[in-house]
């Protein structure tokens, strides 16, 4: 699954008074067709507003931090093609969540290509931001329920994998972020080593660990996983 390929224009909900705030949000999340999105920016943490976009929107959304204070949070909103109140797979979720990463990678490497480092290097803090994120909600959270679920060995199993596999991509993306913006870097082959084993990482977890979980704890609280990804770090 992809992202959305273009971003609406973006509400700045600090300017607006704050009974106005959410309503003004919604509103506009409202009015985009499924596969479009928007980012919004407040100046405290839209913990309220989340959750009130998962009691009234439920299924509907997908939320995406994109700049977390002190000063200043900005959310990506996007309008999934779904049905009000769909119950949300982990497979499903954080696979979208991989397809979304891929874009915003992919960004970042053509603007490097084309000479334009200042927007190369946006768009890769925004990746390396969301790659982290996803990465601490698996180490934290998944790989944890997964253990316990299954009750195989976390040294031994196929998360202990997936671990070593964790620390091996974050040192590969802090190097590949110090050379994106850089225009004598040897960013093509830090890529190549980085997306080697990003996507098999990616792949074995699309296929084993996502549907292993869903299954072993079935839908409910598979969308109960979902919404605390969407809660994690506001």
């Amino acid at each position: 699954m992809t992202a959305a390929s273009a971003r609406e224009a973006a509400v700045d909900a600090r300017a607006l008074p704050l009974s106005e705030r959410a309503p003004r949000i919604l509103a506009v999340f409202d009015a985009l067709a499924p596969g479009e999105s928007f980012e919004f920016s407040s100046g405290v943490p839209p913990r309220r507003l989340l959750a009130q976009f998962q009691a009234e929107r439920k299924g509907l959304f997908e939320w995406s931090p994109v700049e977390e204070g002190p000063e200043t949070w900005r959310i990506e909103l996007y309008r999934r093609r779904a049905a009000p109140g769909d119950l949300r797979g982990v497979g499903e979720a954080l696979s979208w969540d991989h397809g979304r990463l891929d874009t915003l990678e992919a960004l970042a490497f053509g603007a490097r290509l084309a000479g334009d480092f200042a927007t190369a290097l946006v768009e890769y803090s925004r990746f390396a931001s969301g790659l982290k994120r996803h990465a601490q909600f698996e180490d934290d959270v998944l790989f944890p329920r997964f253990e316990a679920e299954s009750g195989l060995d976390p040294a031994f199993g196929p998360t202990a994998v997936l671990r070593l596999e964790h620390g091996e991509i974050l040192l590969l993306l802090q190097a590949t972020a110090a050379a994106i913006g850089e225009p004598d870097s040897p960013f093509v082959s830090l890529r190549r080593r980085f997306h080697q084993v990003l996507c098999d990482h990616s792949e074995k977890e699309e296929i084993v660990l996502y549907p292993g979980l869903d299954h072993l704890i079935g839908a409910v609280e598979s969308d109960g996983l979902v919404s605390r990804f969407q809660e994690l770090s506001l």
